[in-house]
């Protein structure tokens, strides 16, 4: 209920300030995550098109860095819950950065 409850504020809270100020301020989960896709997708649209030969490299990057985590998250090389957990986060933006990058090559 209290996590329930922290979580209903934030929103609140950013509600409020994009009322007043037309700004979201990136405290709530999902405000955080829509602000990282949107930022990944113009860093990568951005890369494409004045770079692509850094792009396909960014690509294989994704791919390797997606199966090496995986792999250390499945033989459990981490030490505490901590660096579980901070794993698990960065396979999730791996997965994302890799699903936008699939999006701006079809």
């Amino acid at each position: 209920m209290v996590q329930l409850d922290i979580r209903n504020q934030s929103a609140h809270n950013e509600l409020q300030s994009f009322n007043d100020n037309h700004t979201f301020l990136c405290i709530h989960s999902l405000a955080r995550a829509r602000k990282y896709n949107n930022d990944q997708l113009t860093d990568l649209t951005e890369m494409k098109a004045t770079n692509p030969e850094a792009f396909l490299n960014e690509v294989t990057n994704v791919i390797q860095n997606i199966r090496r985590i995986e792999s250390q998250i499945r033989t459990k090389k981490y030490k505490s819950d901590d660096e579980l957990a901070s794993w698990e986060l960065n396979l999730t933006r791996a997965k994302i950065k890799h699903e936008i990058i699939k999006l701006l090559l079809t």
